[in-house]
């Protein structure tokens, strides 16, 4: 983590004259996440985002003015399930003695969120965990696209988990379609006139490719360079299903990630009805060999998971996950004792008027 970011996150405090660097949270290539607090004990985060015009070699004010309009169009989904909020923002520019401020660091007041990795930590994903990433954030992306917000960077990167172990998508606000990384990148983002919510679809089928295909993206090998898996890919090279997927699932995936936009799934509203339909009867056991699965980190290398993880351990749904089905047990164990209470007060009633019928109606 920059030093001198916690530095200048030490002379902006209070943040918003109330809030204080609780701890770390997290971070990724497109940003650092601060736990905070105020003086009576609530909770809150802040994202930040450093812009720097030299490494973009735009000026800084077209980049924080580029930032602060997603920024805006994204503060109308705070509050949505599924993705992650933006309810305040600040700008504070870089002090740059004798000259022009040359960069800037945004910081968005959002929720409390963990990093994607706070659950892959161990490795590949359960696969009950896996589908329900795939229909977290299907909803999550579904939502925005029916507010007229569009990602352009979908990718396990800007996947964080809420305080209900929820997943949700994130969309850093400095996004610029100019630097945008290519990994899960529809084919015809390289041209301009594009459908930008075809491309949504394509880059989160992306995302569960890789999520199903243990961690690895089409066309890379175990100890291949996913660079050149990328540009194969973004070159029209077709590639096999995801092989830790059922078949039904590997289909929908497939669609999702059609070179043409036109053979895609129409919306996100069509990817979510699908998506339903597909159940999750039992783990294929193609899934358990695809053990190579990192997707916390931002693909570099893909590294084999360690030996002493249980395969076991990866299938088996989480305690908090496995404890709505033990309500629902209890619940029902007590609703059938209820029943046979009630049967049993009927039948003696029935019983008893029988009696009153033979010996006193005569």
């Amino acid at each position: 983590m920059d030093n001198g970011l916690e530095r200048r996150m030490s002379n902006y405090e209070p943040l918003w004259n109330e809030w204080y660097i609780d701890s770390f949270a997290g971070e990724n290539p497109t940003g650092v996440m601060y736990r905070l607090k105020d003086k009576n004990g609530r909770k809150s985060a802040v994202r930040v985002l450093t812009v720097d015009s030299r490494i973009s070699r735009r000026p800084l004010a077209e980049l924080t003015a580029a930032a602060i309009s997603r920024i805006n169009d994204k503060m109308r989904l705070a509050g949505e399930a599924f993705i992650v909020s933006a309810r305040n923002f600040t700008v504070k520019n870089h002090e740059n003695i004798g000259a022009p401020p040359v960069a800037a660091d945004i910081l968005v007041q959002t929720d409390r969120y963990e990093p994607l990795s706070s659950i892959t930590a161990k490795g590949q994903l359960p696969y009950v965990t896996a589908r329900k990433l795939a229909d977290n954030i299907c909803r999550g992306i579904r939502t925005a696209h029916k507010a007229g917000f569009t990602f352009g960077d979908i990718c396990p990167e800007n996947i964080w988990v809420d305080s209900e172990r929820h997943f949700c998508i994130d969309a850093p606000c400095t996004f610029d379609p100019k630097r945008a990384d290519l990994t899960y990148a529809a084919p015809e983002t390289a041209n301009e006139g594009y459908d930008p919510y075809k491309a949504d679809i394509y880059s989160y089928g992306l995302v569960l490719y890789r999520i199903f295909n243990g961690g690895l993206l089409p066309l890379q090998q175990p100890d291949g360079d996913p660079a050149e898996a990328v540009r194969a890919r973004m070159n029209g090279a077709a590639f096999d299903p995801p092989r830790g997927a059922p078949p039904e699932l590997q289909r929908f995936i497939m669609q999702c990630c059609m070179a043409h936009p036109e053979t895609r799934y129409e919306s996100m509203d069509e990817v979510y009805r699908v998506l339903r339909q597909l159940t999750v009867d039992h783990v294929p056991p193609e899934y358990e060999e695809c053990n190579y699965c990192d997707i916390c980190m931002p693909v570099p290398r893909p590294r084999r998971q360690t030996t002493d993880t249980p395969a076991q351990e990866s299938t088996e749904p989480s305690q908090q996950e496995a404890a709505p089905a033990q309500q629902q047990f209890k619940e029902s164990k007590s609703m059938r004792l209820y029943v046979m209470v009630l049967l049993y007060m009927l039948l003696f009633a029935g019983i008893g008027f029988l009696f009153y019928s033979i010996f006193f109606l005569k």
